[in-house]
């Protein structure tokens, strides 16, 4: 087998291996515990109480303006929100679950463009700004978009890595916080 090959083979084991380590915690009696940091702040600038968020079951979707896939999935995020998509499995979610949307800006350096970016896409849910990445990486995200479901516990019970369809959310909904 020549070097190449054997470099390509290696590589895609290794990354295989980094994502199943990264799945694992989904799957594991051990969930680690997601605790938000206190300097988020909301689109006025004012620091996010996280305290609103304790006990209920979280997604946390982390973009960036650059990312053209965070754009797409924010906008198909906020078509579940505000329930323009199977309004009636919106609302088992959202209503019935008390399951609450939540998108983290990360790593970003210009936070007018990440406004920017939420203005167009038009999304409703919770939208905090001020990660620089520390959190992104601690949750253990190796890309953007990257998105954390969080039971109601606090526990983290499953990422996904690369931007999804409402659909794809549905079906990791039902996943993570089935009735």
């Amino acid at each position: 087998m020549s070097k190449g090959k054997r470099f390509i083979i290696t590589a895609l084991l290794s990354i295989s291996a980094l994502l199943l380590a990264l799945t694992s915690c989904s799957e594991s009696d051990n969930n680690p515990i997601l605790s938000l940091p206190s300097e988020l702040t909301d689109s006025d600038g004012e620091l996010f109480d996280n305290k609103s968020l304790e006990g209920k079951p979280l997604v946390i979707n982390f973009f960036a303006s650059w990312c053209d896939p965070c754009k797409r999935e924010i906008s198909e995020i906020e078509k579940i929100h505000n329930r323009s998509y199977k309004p009636e499995l919106a609302s088992k979610y959202l209503d019935e679950l008390n399951v609450t949307f939540v998108g983290i800006n990360s790593g970003e350096t210009d936070i007018n463009r990440a406004k920017d970016l939420i203005n167009q896409t038009g999304a409703s849910y919770v939208i905090l700004y001020g990660d620089d990445g520390t959190l992104l990486q601690g949750v253990g995200a190796v890309g953007l978009p990257f998105t954390v479901f969080v039971n109601s516990d606090g526990e983290i019970v499953g990422t996904h890595l690369t931007a999804m369809s409402s659909d794809d959310v549905y079906a990791r909904l039902d996943e993570y916080f089935k009735s």
